[in-house]
């Protein structure tokens, strides 16, 4: 498979929230988003030392920790989705499982509320494009902030993985 040179930028990616319905997910492509999306892998490591010595000590693997990971997007609207009302489904209402949305974990009925991200980078000479799926994505925080040009939704979460799955599509 070729490998490709060219840099990718905020407009080669596109975030899409995927719910566990099934056979089916509900999906939703984030639109106006910013292209901040950020996640941290974290790999944890106990340091063994010989009476304050690295020398004669050596290293372990620590607790696996689960990926962080933030994005932020533009809103017009946080309601859409209503009993009166057949708009679509906004992503204030999809990121928070509101009532009437028919909104489905991707978790097992008791655990927190999941969802999965999958974040797809197209490579501009088309050649190596990639998906990066995070598949079981639980909020810690979503933030509204009213700005003078647009307002802001922005969301703190973590995947319940050591590591995304990334792949060539």
């Amino acid at each position: 498979m070729a490998v490709s040179n060219i840099v990718r930028n905020l407009r080669d990616g596109e975030l899409v929230i995927k719910d566990g319905t099934s056979p089916s997910a509900l999906s939703m492509t984030v639109l106006l988003d910013e292209g901040d999306l950020t996640w941290t892998e974290r790999l944890n490591t106990i340091e063994v030392k010989d009476r304050g010595s690295i020398s004669a000590g050596h290293t372990r693997k620590g607790e696996e920790e689960s990926i962080s990971l933030s994005f932020s997007a533009k809103w017009t609207q946080l309601v859409g989705k209503s009993a009166s009302s057949s708009d679509p489904l906004q992503l204030y209402e999809m990121l928070t499982f509101a009532s009437g949305t028919e909104v489905v974990s991707t978790s097992a009925t008791g655990e927190q509320d999941t969802l999965q991200f999958e974040f797809t980078l197209i490579d501009p000479a088309g050649t190596a494009s990639e998906k990066i799926v995070f598949a079981k994505v639980y909020r810690e925080s979503l933030t509204m902030t009213e700005g003078d040009e647009f307002n802001l939704i922005s969301f703190d979460g973590r995947d319940f993985e050591v590591a995304p799955v990334v792949s060539r599509i």
